[in-house]
């Protein structure tokens, strides 16, 4: 299974220690995590701002997380969402091929698909991926 978090969710995660240890546990059982640059340099930001974190903590989380990833670059940016930052998100799952894109972005969630992807809230993908 090749999965996308958003920024949301990847910073959620970040602050709960049992979310980060289900992380790990998803790579270990062969779940791959997508991301992009993009991506990641947003979770930097709102790590720096909102959480209160070093800038040297947060590119150190970051690069962590980016070595826990494939890491895709988009070439192309479809305009589809109202906010075009969500642009950037669905390209890079596309990019990533990705199963889910797991959000708690409410203009992405709407979408409910995209291609053949699901867009998923993390509540949700936690209740179809228990085993």
């Amino acid at each position: 299974m090749r999965i996308l978090y958003d920024t949301n969710v990847l910073v959620a995660m970040l602050s709960r220690r049992e979310s980060i240890l289900a992380f790990k546990k998803q790579l270990e059982d062969g779940v791959v995590h997508i991301s992009s640059p993009f991506i990641l340099a947003e979770v930097e930001a709102v790590l720096v701002k909102k959480l209160k974190i070093t800038n040297q903590k947060a590119k150190a989380t970051v690069r962590l997380l980016e070595h826990q990833s494939v890491m895709v670059h988009p070439i192309k940016v479809e305009k589809i969402c109202r906010d075009p930052f969500d642009d950037y998100v669905l390209a890079a799952a596309v990019r990533g091929n990705v199963d889910y894109l797991v959000t708690a972005d409410k203009d992405l969630l709407v979408l409910e698909k995209h291609r053949k992807i699901v867009i998923i809230s993390s509540k949700d993908f936690t209740a179809i991926n228990r085993p």
